[in-house]
């Protein structure tokens, strides 16, 4: 028997061994193979009459590969030679090859691409066709996974250049993904400076001074860069390349001056970007526009300084509102106004500064504005477009919404809530189950802010339904919504303002979660 146990295992041991020679074999001829195969293709490639027929060749012989058998092959093949194919006037030959390089470097390992190809991808970056350039841009791109990858890009001057070239081009596709690549460098720990040499400054100079589209697009990508951290801020600014900026704000053109407003809206909304635009005189300038006697740049630039003025008093809102009280009564009057086209934006804004705690003491301070506001807003917004509404509910989550708790500013919202001569629970609980999803979800985010106070809770515990509501989970099948819904209950459930009953209730839905779907039983009886 042990005779017969060692033969069976010697069987198996030469079974495998075979197997794995086998394998061996195969892989070696496989390999083979694909080197022949690549070998043949080069040489196809290089005579124009088999150019077409071999990309077609290569595409479909790819995609007949696993992805480590179609790595390897890619390994072993010179793509120099699909590139050339791109160096062409036959369209269906570029398009054929940019396809074909697009797969074969998806299969190329993250960095490989601009280590072998970086002066091939330069070329394909200066191309006359629009998704040639969009092809390379892509691959670098997906190339900067980390750091000293980014680092790496950085150091290619020649090849930074063209990505420079192509925030100018025409097309905006192409322009798109420049920008996040520079972007991507830009804001990495130590590239700036280095992309920032004098040969490179040049270049942003003469690409800025094509047209007022590339211009915008470079301020754009300086004030993003800016907004990233104040360093980057700083040695942009030591290169000239903000000032370049904030000179257009003396500019006779109304529509570049509303772009400069904008973009440095998202800079004084941070801390060290709000000191510099100070010290520059540059926030006092940007405010100043609405004292213009001249209606047509007041009427284009007016929403853009609103903006700006929310991003200010949002940091600084008491010293904001008392410096600019005139501003903050423009946006009341606006808001009073039910046929302005600026109620959006005013809405937005009162709503941004209303944001904190300090905002919402400061702007309690404004004699007896917000409870008036408060009551323009119950009354009008029946009446407003769809996209009013939404926007009038968020400037509401955000006054009743607390971002600590503390007992003054909770007896603060609910002045403010009470202040309405009207059921204002009923008007958000009707919106609740408004048939449009965006209307709802800005409803429930509402209930949602007034969920966090303990007279909030009351008022949802003695308002008729509505708990019976929040409970049914066949009432909601947006996605949002539900999870809205759920956020809701999830605070209900810790409250001591219900039954057992209804808490008990309330926390069984928590425990199911936000998807929870209930089975049905169905009985079949079987007939005579």
């Amino acid at each position: 028997m042990v005779l017969d146990t060692v033969a069976k295992y010697r069987t198996v041991s030469i079974f495998i061994f075979y197997q794995i020679n086998k394998y061996k074999q195969k892989l070696k001829t496989t390999m083979a193979n694909h080197k022949e195969w690549c070998s043949q293709q080069t040489v196809n490639l290089l005579q124009e009459e088999l150019r077409i027929p071999t990309l077609n060749e290569i595409k479909d012989y790819l995609a007949s590969l696993t992805s480590e058998e179609a790595k390897q092959t890619i390994n072993d093949f010179p793509l120099t030679y699909i590139f050339d194919c791109l160096n062409n006037t036959n369209v269906e030959q570029i398009e054929l090859a940019n396809e074909v390089l697009t797969l074969c470097m998806s299969h190329l390992s993250i960095g490989e691409t601009l280590n072998r190809y970086s002066i091939s991808i330069e070329r394909a970056l200066r191309h006359p066709h629009s998704s040639v350039k969009t092809m390379g841009l892509n691959e670098i791109l997906r190339n900067l996974q980390s750091e000293d990858q980014v680092n790496s890009l950085g150091r290619q001057t020649t090849l930074v250049k063209c990505i420079f070239e192509c925030i100018a081009d025409n097309d905006l596709a192409v322009a798109k993904v420049a920008l996040e690549i520079i972007y991507k460098l830009a804001v990495s720990r130590n590239c700036l400076q280095i992309i920032l040499s004098q040969e490179i400054l040049q270049n942003i100079h003469r690409l800025r001074a094509t047209n007022e589209i590339v211009r915008l697009r470079f301020n754009e990508l300086f004030v993003n860069v800016s907004v990233s951290s104040e360093s980057s801020m700083q040695i942009l600014d030591s290169h000239g390349l903000l000032s370049i900026i904030l000179e257009d704000l003396d500019t006779d053109d109304i529509l570049l001056m509303m772009n400069i407003i904008q973009l440095l809206s998202q800079l004084v909304m941070t801390k060290h970007g709000y000191a510099y635009l100070e010290v520059h005189g540059i926030t006092s300038k940007i405010l100043s526009k609405l004292e213009c006697e001249d209606s047509i740049p007041l009427l284009l630039c007016e929403p853009g300084v609103l903006k700006f003025f929310g991003a200010m008093a949002y940091r600084k809102p008491e010293q904001i509102l008392v410096k600019y009280a005139h501003i903050i009564h423009r946006i009341f009057s606006i808001i009073e106004e039910t046929n302005s086209t600026l109620i959006g934006v005013a809405l937005d804004t009162l709503g941004y500064i209303g944001e904190t705690n300090e905002g919402k003491f400061s702007l309690d301070s404004i004699e007896n504005k917000i409870p008036e506001t408060i009551k323009v807003i119950y009354h009008n917004i029946q009446t407003y477009p769809t996209e009013i509404k939404i926007r009038a509910l968020n400037c509401l989550e955000n006054l009743f919404r607390i971002c600590e708790f503390d007992s003054k500013i909770t007896n603060l919202v609910r002045k403010w809530y009470c202040s309405v001569d009207g059921n204002l629970m009923t008007l958000i609980y009707d919106f609740a189950k408004n048939p449009f999803n965006e209307i709802r979800f800005a409803a429930f985010r509402v209930l949602d802010a007034l969920s966090s106070h303990n007279w909030g809770q009351e008022i949802f515990r003695n308002t008729p339904g509505f708990i019976e509501f929040l409970l049914d989970r066949r009432s909601e099948n947006f996605k949002d919504c539900k999870e809205a819904k759920y956020n809701i209950i999830r605070v209900l459930s810790l409250s001591s303002v219900f039954d057992h009953s209804t808490q008990t209730r309330l926390q069984e839905y928590v425990s199911e979660g936000p998807f929870y779907v209930q089975a049905v039983t169905e009985v079949a009886i079987e007939g005579d």
